[in-house]
Formats: C-alpha cells, sequence, structure tokens
C-alpha cells in the first residue's frame, strides 16, 4: 500500500479584505484546513469567514512577520500553504499539489509558485512583476521565518522544488492606494535595514531609484506591458527613494 500524502492547511491574514477574501477562500475548498487571523476589520471579513467555515481568529498587526508566523502557529498541520488575501489559486497550481506523492514531501520541505499580478485590468508579464517565484507551501516544522518585518519569508532548511502552477495576484489599485502602500513598505523596509547596520549613503538617493526604473522598465520589458509597465515601473523608482531617504532620516536621528 503506498504511503498517503500529509494533509495540508492553508493560512490567511487580513485587515479589511472584504472585497477580495471571498475568492481566496473560495480557491482553497480543497485543502484540509483554513485558517484566517484578522486585524479587528471593521468592514465585512469577519462575516465571510463565517460564510467559509474557516478558524478564524482576530490579533493585533505587529508586522506581517509576526501576523504570518502567529497564523502558521494556529495550523494543525506540518504541511501549510501561505496565502495574501487578495491572491488565490489557479486550478493549474492546485493540481501540481495534488498530483505530488508522499515521497516528494519528504524530499523537498517548500514548493515554490510563480506569481502572476493584475494590475489595472490587466496580467503584467514583464516589469519584474513575472515569473516572480514565491515558496507558499511548506513543512512549518522544518525552517523559520526570516527577520524582515517586510518581505518576510519561511525560510526552509531543507530543498525547495519549483512547481507549475500560478498564484493568481488580484492588485487593481488606484493610483492613490498604490503610493500609500508603496510609502509604508519603504519605510518598513528602511527600519530593516537600519536594524540590520546598513546606512543610506549619497549614490542610495540619487542613483538607485533610476536603477530600479531602468531594470524594470528597459531590462525587465517593462514597456511590453504598456501604461500598467510604466507605472510599476515609476512606483518603483518612487518606493527606492523613499526607502533610502528614510533609511537616512533614521541614522539621523528623526523618528
Amino acid at each position: 500500500m503506498s504511503e498517503k500524502t500529509p494533509h495540508i492547511s492553508a493560512f490567511v491574514i487580513t485587515k479589511n479584505e472584504a472585497a477580495k477574501l471571498g475568492g481566496c477562500l473560495r480557491s482553497l475548498h480543497w485543502v484540509d484546513e483554513i485558517v484566517v487571523v484578522d486585524d479587528y476589520s471593521t468592514d465585512a471579513t469577519p462575516d465571510i469567514c463565517k460564510e467559509f467555515g474557516v478558524s478564524f481568529q482576530q490579533h493585533t498587526f505587529s508586522s506581517f512577520r509576526d501576523q504570518k508566523s502567529h497564523a502558521m502557529s494556529l495550523t494543525t498541520n506540518d504541511w501549510v500553504l501561505e496565502l495574501d488575501a487578495d491572491e488565490r489559486v489557479s486550478g493549474e497550481m492546485r493540481s501540481a499539489i495534488q498530483a505530488l506523492t508522499a515521497d516528494e514531501f519528504k524530499k523537498h520541505d517548500c514548493f515554490e509558485f510563480k506569481r502572476k499580478t493584475r494590475f489595472w485590468g490587466k496580467w503584467i508579464e514583464h516589469s519584474s512583476f513575472y515569473p516572480d517565484y514565491k515558496g507558499r507551501l511548506y513543512c512549518r516544522t522544518r525552517g523559520a521565518w526570516n527577520n524582515a518585518n517586510v518581505h518576510e519569508r519561511f525560510i526552509p532548511d531543507g530543498s525547495t522544488r519549483k512547481l507549475p502552477g500560478d498564484i493568481l495576484h488580484e492588485q487593481d489599485l488606484d493610483l492613490n492606494t498604490y503610493l500609500q502602500r508603496v510609502a509604508r513598505y519603504a519605510y518598513m523596509s528602511a527600519a530593516d535595514y537600519y536594524a540590520d547596520g546598513r546606512r543610506a549613503e549619497w549614490h542610495h538617493l540619487y542613483l538607485r531609484p533610476m536603477i530600479t526604473f531602468s531594470k524594470r522598465f528597459f531590462l525587465r520589458l517593462g514597456f511590453l506591458d504598456g501604461v500598467q509597465g510604466l507605472v510599476i515601473s515609476i512606483m518603483g523608482m518612487i518606493g527606492t527613494f523613499l526607502k533610502y531617504q528614510r533609511l537616512y532620516e533614521i541614522q539621523n536621528g528623526k523618528k
């Protein structure tokens, strides 16, 4: 008799995600358990979780890493699938996971998938947004979270394997919301940089933003994504500038 594959738990963290959470949870209906940790949403997020019958807990947000680590700790299975509220499991991704054998789960500690982002009604094929490999299915007992409060990720102890299928990322943000998110992530990254002993120099402020734009728009073929690629490249440039500007402020004693 062949050995059974392990059960899989999925976990999602939320904050006022009623507009997109339903699609996320619907794409996870095939897993053995879904855990949602919510930062006290004021919209219909709790009602949607109740409707889908998921394991739901509210917990105050301190950082992405800590919130996701807490959500993972609430799962009952060792193998976990991490998903954001604005992401979906594609059919091909689900099939690839369900086709894994027990031996493959033993051999590897983590499985990666390409993340495909939809921005302003268009699936982005370039601009450094695709292919954007993410390790999202992993054994929680065979690894640990990194120390970053933004760009947080689970670091497996052993080998990682890439699987077919996309994580579908529904990032149809208006320009103002996009800019606010870029600024928030930039400030969090600056705090991480400072804690790691990194300091801002003149070339980080003058050259790095332009390098970021050039990499996204030209080297990573962002111009082929049309106006969406242009906006993504400009936002990358702004985010880089804000990150090093904030780091410069921190290292000079400004709160």
